[in-house]
Formats: structure tokens, C-alpha cells, sequence
């Protein structure tokens, strides 16, 4: 007897499970080969940053030749020491850091930048306002904002 369509088999052959496996088995290998291969250079990737910071964060590169052109090493230090005594210390030495504007300017009409002075300190310190400061000095606007490390020299005239 005849079967209806709907009555036939779907597959006309079962494939055993030993046979799927097999077919699928091999596909399973290049995925787990793939993923493995990710995940070991994903590894090494991890372990050369972390290498990288840890060689950063102790002092691996030169820091005193990089924060050289930052600080001025011509600047005075001023030592603050507290004394347990009732009676403030008189000292016989002037202070430096009051005379720094004499200092820093010359008859050339030029000033030296000091440490933690912005543009308007500057432009401040010099009698001149921050425009004509920025007109004088078109280097030190390169990126579009006034940039000047401490101990450059910057037209004032």
C-alpha cells in the first residue's frame, strides 16, 4: 500500500548518531583551534600592557630629562621652617621672590616666564593685556591656546 505524502518519511535516510557526530566533530575542532588562537593573543596582549604600565608607573623612563624643559632649575627654593619658639624668626637675608619681576625683565622688552604663571600673570606682571601679549608672542599660540612652559622668554614690547 501506497503512502500519502504526508505519511512519507522526511529524511530518506536516519543517519546514526555515531554519523553525526563524526560530521560535526570536525567543525567543533577549526572553532575550538580558532577561539583558542583568539584567546591566546588576546593574552599577550593583556600581559604586554600590563607590562607597559607597571614599566611606566615605577619611573621607567628617563623622568628628569623629560621634566627638564617643565621646571626651571635657574628658580631660588625659599625653605619654610617652623619653630617651636613663641617669637618669629627674623632672617637677615632679603627674600628673592619679591624682586622676580625686576629679574625677569630686561630693557629688551622681553619676560621670563615663571612657574605657575598663565597668560594673564604674565600679561599681568608685564603692563600689557592678554591681546597684545598673544600678538607679540604668535609662537607660543601655535595650538590656538597660549601655551608657555616656565623659563621661556616672551616679547612684552
Amino acid at each position: 500500500m501506497a503512502k500519502e505524502p504526508w505519511q512519507e518519511d522526511i529524511y530518506d535516510q536516519e543517519e546514526s548518531r555515531a554519523e553525526r557526530r563524526k560530521r560535526t566533530q570536525g567543525r567543533d575542532v577549526v572553532a575550538n583551534r580558532v577561539l583558542t588562537i583568539l584567546a591566546s593573543i588576546f593574552f599577550v596582549i593583556v600581559v604586554v600592557m600590563i607590562i607597559v604600565l607597571i614599566y611606566l608607573s615605577t619611573g621607567g623612563s628617563n623622568r628628569t630629562a623629560a621634566l627638564k624643559d617643565f621646571h626651571d632649575s635657574d628658580a631660588s627654593v625659599v625653605q619654610v621652617s617652623s619653630s617651636s619658639s613663641s617669637q618669629p624668626e627674623q632672617s637677615s637675608e632679603p627674600e628673592s621672590t619679591s624682586s622676580s619681576s625686576e629679574e625677569a625683565t630686561n630693557p629688551e622688552g622681553t619676560i621670563k616666564v615663571l612657574a605657575g604663571e598663565g597668560e594673564a600673570a604674565i600679561a599681568a606682571r608685564a603692563g600689557i593685556s592678554i591681546a597684545q601679549l598673544e600678538a607679540l608672542n604668535p609662537g607660543h599660540m601655535a595650538t590656538g591656546s597660549w601655551f608657555a612652559n616656565p623659563g621661556d622668554v616672551v616679547k612684552i614690547k
